[in-house]
């Protein structure tokens, strides 16, 4: 059993060696870890040991520091057990002991037997206290084990096909606050030698995929302010969950070290490479619908560059090998038709094909053209997942690629691709028509009125009744673009409204649309107008004065 440590605390010298010396005659169960002439001296000891003491005995008067306003500081950063020795008889003393938690006051001149005796009790009380710790720690442990079993239930549940997330009520109100991003790792073409493996064989590889990156996490996300969660998709997938409440981190570079230790690992310990793809982060965790819904149209882009890769956002233009301005513009028309297609608008779409057939016509190059129109079926399968409720009704991307890839000539090409706008185009259309406009607008106006508020999206939810992964679902469905988008949209421009206004400085700017940061609102103004507030306001005012908030904050 480990001995119990003890701090003797007595501005004379012949006291303190006599408490030291009845210690030690108590038998190999106790330790005088230190003594200390007065409080001072005994906390700062505290302090450099981090609190490894089990129990204090201390003389109530002493320069510096007394005995009683020792115990109270050091109680505020240590758990110890406190005992008094004084030549006092003063009842005030024995009360204000008592309070602040000691478990005796002993006095002058110590009776060595009642001194022993008590010690033995104390013994008895600190043993059960390091017993009822340990087990309420051991109860801690198993608490978050089946915390976290929950939490990875919960994340099962939404990346999966066909759950009422409406059924989950306010399933975010059990995970931390901060930003989230979402990883959809899977598996790539199998190697010819895998067609022999049993069941049993696959199940053993599953394990110890799971386990690699498992592993890989704690090494590479293990940090206190950070946390994460892996759990099986389907049956050659797996899933991830990153979180962080450090406003400072660069999730960039983190999430793509990550992704890339986790395809190395795999690589090395197994026959098997995968791909890895994630989105942009969240900042509600409501919106994991649509972060699994970019991840998984991230991943599609396998079927144009290959796998064994890394797919994120701002990458897209790179896997569409954009090698000449003809590339860069064939890819933009691709865009602009996906998003006609988005927003439900029939007419722009045609438009937007008609010019995307137009440009197909130019293609000689066979490969090149079987690239073009891989990337613009990946683009519009995206769309109808991006955009519906109903994505598990679609088609999937493989079969997609399939059917076109058979067409016997350029014309069905190109009906299979008009086919597919005119399906996702029309399924939008007959979801907005047969539900009603109004929470939309009602939530567009609370949000309008609150601006400067912290605003999340269970409370727009909460203003209109609904459940708030539902609403972020029936939000983006009405309007083409999600609750956290439009919400920043609107932020910044009334942002541009504001600084407009010299008389008020870019931290009042930011405080008005519900930003505390000032170097997190710059960076966000620059990514949705191009420019720093400052730089904005040049022009409006002729001077710089405005990089100064930014510097300063």
């Amino acid at each position: 059993m480990q001995p119990i440590r003890t701090l003797i605390v007595d501005d004379e010298a012949r006291i303190r060696r006599g408490i030291e010396r009845l210690v030690r005659s108590c038998g190999d169960g106790w330790e005088v870890v230190a003594t200390a002439s007065d409080g001072k001296e005994a906390l700062e000891y505290f302090h450099e040991t981090g609190g490894a003491v089990d129990l204090l005995i201390t003389d109530v008067k002493m320069p510096e520091l007394d005995g009683l306003s020792l115990i109270r500081e050091a109680k505020q950063s240590y758990s110890f057990y406190p005992l008094l020795v004084s030549g006092y008889d003063d009842f005030r003393y024995l009360q204000t002991a008592l309070r602040e938690g000691a478990l005796d006051y002993l006095l002058k001149p110590v009776d060595r037997e009642q001194f022993r005796t008590r010690l033995s009790e104390i013994r008895a009380i600190i043993s059960d206290g390091r017993y009822q710790t340990h087990k309420r720690g051991e109860m801690e442990r198993e608490a978050e084990k089946l915390r976290k079993s929950r939490q990875i239930q919960t994340l099962s549940y939404i990346t999966s096909m066909d759950i009422d997330l409406a059924s989950l009520g306010y399933w975010v109100e059990d995970f931390p606050k901060g930003d989230f991003v979402l990883l959809s790792v899977r598996m790539d073409t199998m190697p010819v030698k895998t067609r022999s493996y049993k069941a049993s064989d696959w199940k053993a590889y599953f394990y110890a995929l799971e386990n690699i990156m498992v592993e890989v996490l704690e090494q590479q996300f293990g940090q206190a302010d950070r946390q994460c969660w892996c759990w099986r998709g389907g049956e050659a997938e797996f899933w991830m969950l990153l979180f962080s409440s450090d406003d400072e981190l660069c999730w960039a570079t983190a999430v793509y070290e990550l992704a890339a230790k986790i395809r190395s690992s795999i690589q090395t310990y197994t026959p098997f490479s995968v791909s890895v793809a994630y989105g942009d982060p969240i900042e509600d965790l409501y919106l994991l619908t649509e972060a699994k819904r970019q991840a998984v149209s991230l991943m599609n882009y396998r079927f144009v560059s290959g796998g064994n890769r890394i797919f994120r956002p701002e990458d897209v233009g790179m896997h569409e090998v954009p090698s000449s301005a003809f590339d860069q513009e064939l890819s933009a028309a691709a865009r602009k038709l996906k998003r006609a297609v988005e927003q439900g608008n029939a007419r722009e779409a045609a438009e937007e094909l008609r010019l995307l057939f137009e440009l197909f016509g130019r293609i000689e190059s066979p490969s090149q053209l079987q690239t073009a129109v891989r990337n613009a079926i990946i683009l519009l399968h995206s769309a109808g997942i991006e955009s519906r409720r109903d994505g598990a009704s679609l088609p999937s991307i493989e079969e997609e690629l399939q059917n076109a890839e058979r067409s016997a000539n350029m014309q069905e090409v190109k009906q299979r691709i008009k086919g597919m706008v005119e399906q996702v185009i029309a399924a939008i259309r007959r979801a907005r028509e047969s539900e009603s406009r109004k929470p939309i607008e009602h939530a567009k106006g609370w949000i309008a009125e609150h601006l400067d508020q912290e605003i999340t999206i269970k409370r727009i939810a909460d203003q209109v009744y609904m459940n708030p992964t539902y609403f972020s679902e029936y939000f983006k469905l009405h309007t083409g673009e999600t609750m956290l988008d439009y919400l920043t949209r609107q932020r910044m421009e009334r942002a541009q409204e504001l600084l407009a206004d010299p008389a008020l400085r870019i931290q009042d700017v930011c405080g008005l649309i519900g930003y505390q940061d000032v170097k997190y609102f710059s960076r966000l103004f620059k990514q949705w107008t191009g420019q720093t507030p400052s730089k904005y306001r040049e022009p409006l005012f002729g001077q710089r004065g405005g990089e100064d908030d930014e510097r300063k904050s």
